[in-house]
């Protein structure tokens, strides 16, 4: 009899950690509302009891003292006390009608473990794992000494060795369902941090690039407001360094624009871009940078048909705005960048090449991280933001560099038939 006794004890208690586990696997990140978790909780808690009761011979006494007490705790102390009066409704005509268990002290011993429990899961809160157990423990032992002390009302024996091991294993099996449930409680908790903790490094971050891309057009507009302060300078040219001081302007106000407007990210615009038309029009933002630090930009494109890709005008010029500027810093002491168009294999190529220092195996890999950048003052956030530009244009992003000798910059991007759609 013993023996039955405890394996229907063992028996159950796989049930009960099946239901929550199966509760931790199978929670998805839609089911976002408190209501529906619970609403889950309980479905698996119910379905997992139905068959139990289905499959397993089990000694009505092991159910009404076991089964019920440690499952009708976990669903009210965790999961509070709607699931818990759903899983004690269950619990109870399961017990009634088909193990032939009293009404009275199944009915008196639910009622105040949902009393008690509900008090418990909106007073008092536990947040250790020590106080759960505890919690847990008390409310098993309160069912159970509520059922007995009813029944020997009634008049009912209980073979005593049976009710000690019935009690032992209903204690040991509430401890370890509430040590289970208190990691899966840490377990979204963590990952609730987690989240927090990503959206204040993404703050960071975000606070970080936007000095690093403004940086870029504020400089090149100062280099033409010192050009237009050189004498005997015709008016022609007088203007057109204006038009691109007003644009570098534009331009920084634009990145201003689009990083505020991150927390609200929308569909932007995409149109047909010529690739060849939008890398002429960055060479002249970036001349005077490069007369500075004496350094000769030469442009080649290798394909005579037009290069059409799908993409965002003010987008790819930043990215080769950035990739450039990055060129003429790996260039101290002078030197020439070579930017290359051409089709190959139905993709358009463009290789950026400066004649700089060049770089390790190592900090190639480490290239386009949060704030890992081979210059003294750099942030490594223009190179990320370059990356997740390329990556929004379906293409690819490969360096090839070795010391000494220079680095390659090679953009790799689909390419878009020539007549519009």
């Amino acid at each position: 009899m013993l023996h039955l006794t405890l394996e229907s004890i063992i028996h159950g208690l796989l049930y009960i950690m099946a239901a929550a586990l199966m509760f931790i696997v199978f929670t998805p990140r839609s089911l976002g509302s408190t209501m529906k978790r619970r609403l889950l909780f309980v479905g698996l808690l119910v379905v997992f009891t139905t068959v139990f009761l289905s499959l397993e011979d089990i000694d009505p006494l092991v159910y009404a003292l076991h089964l019920t007490s440690v499952s009708l705790a976990l669903a009210v102390l965790y999961k509070g006390l709607l699931p818990g009066v759903i899983t004690g409704m269950v619990l109870f005509f399961g017990g009634a009608l088909l193990y032939g268990n009293h009404w009275l002290p199944t009915g008196t011993a639910i009622g105040l473990m949902l009393l008690i429990g509900g008090v418990f899961h909106f007073k008092i809160k536990p947040n250790t794992q020590q106080k759960l157990s505890l919690v847990n423990l008390f409310l098993v032992s309160l069912h159970m000494l509520a059922f007995i002390g009813v029944s020997l009302a009634l008049g009912h024996d209980f073979n005593t060795v049976q009710l000690i091991v019935i009690a032992v294993g209903a204690a040991f099996s509430s401890l370890l369902i509430s040590f289970i449930y208190f990691n899966v409680k840490n377990r979204e908790w963590y990952e609730q941090m987690l989240v927090i903790s990503e959206k204040n490094q993404i703050v960071g971050q975000l606070a970080a690039s936007i000095s690093h891309e403004i940086r870029n057009p504020l400089t090149t507009t100062r280099g033409f407001l010192q050009m237009m302060g050189r004498q005997q300078l015709d008016r022609e040219t007088f203007e057109r360094y204006r038009t691109y001081a007003f644009e570098g302007i534009d331009h920084a106000n634009a990145i201003i624009t689009d990083y505020l407007n991150f927390s609200k990210p929308c569909e932007e615009e995409r149109r047909r871009l010529n690739v060849k038309d939008e890398i002429d029009g960055v060479i002249p933002w970036l001349k005077p940078y490069s007369v500075m630090s004496n350094i000769t930009v030469e442009v080649y494109h290798l394909s005579k048909e037009p290069l059409i890709i799908n993409g965002e005008v003010k987008k790819f010029q930043q990215c080769m705005l950035n990739i450039m500027k990055n060129g003429i810093e790996a260039m101290p002491e002078g030197g020439k960048l070579t930017v290359q168009t051409e089709l190959v294999r139905n993709h358009i190529q463009i290789l950026v090449r400066d004649t700089g220092c060049g770089m390790s195996r190592a900090q190639v890999k480490r290239l386009g991280l949060p704030y890992y950048t081979t210059k003294e003052r750099g942030t490594g956030l223009g190179l990320m933001v370059v990356m997740n530009m390329v990556k929004e244009m379906n293409g690819n992003i490969f360096f090839h560099s070795k010391m000494n000798q220079g680095t390659i910059c090679e953009l790799q991007l689909e390419r878009a038939s020539a007549a519009p759609e």
